[in-house]
């Protein structure tokens, strides 16, 4: 039986073998997905929406709600949480979208009521002019 010499191992080729190996995993470990930026800003903007449309008068609790889940996803974020701060933007921008609908449904239920109020003053008059004849 013959044996096949096995060489030695060089040191320093050792050693810089487990320099790029631990390099590499701790890049590895080190780079993160990134932020999801896109859904921030699309959630930012429909917070800032809803506000310019006096959501916090007619839908107060939904676009605190949205302004928290915003306030969460920048948290996550800069914890490196990225698939959570997306999620969160998610759940921000459909809240502040919510809170502008209510707004504007809101806002519709008190122009019909003073249309309404008008035709009924209207409809008074009317009906006191044409008693008067």
């Amino acid at each position: 039986m013959m044996l096949i010499p096995f060489p030695t191992p060089n040191p320093l080729r050792l050693l810089l073998l487990a320099v790029l190996a631990s390099g590499l995993l701790v890049t590895g470990c080190a780079s993160s997905p990134s932020a999801p930026t896109s859904s921030l800003n699309e959630a930012r903007s429909a917070v800032v929406s809803a506000e310019q449309y006096d959501a916090g008068r007619f839908a107060a609790a939904e676009l605190g709600e949205a302004r928290q889940k915003l306030d969460q996803a920048n948290t996550a974020v800069k914890e490196e949480r990225m698939a959570k701060a997306e999620q969160l933007a998610l759940e921000a921008r459909v809240g502040a979208e919510l809170a502008y609908a209510k707004t504007e449904a809101a806002k519709a239920e008190a122009i019909n009521a003073e249309m309404q109020r008008g035709a009924e003053a209207l409809t008074d008059e009317m009906n006191r002019t044409g008693a008067q004849q």
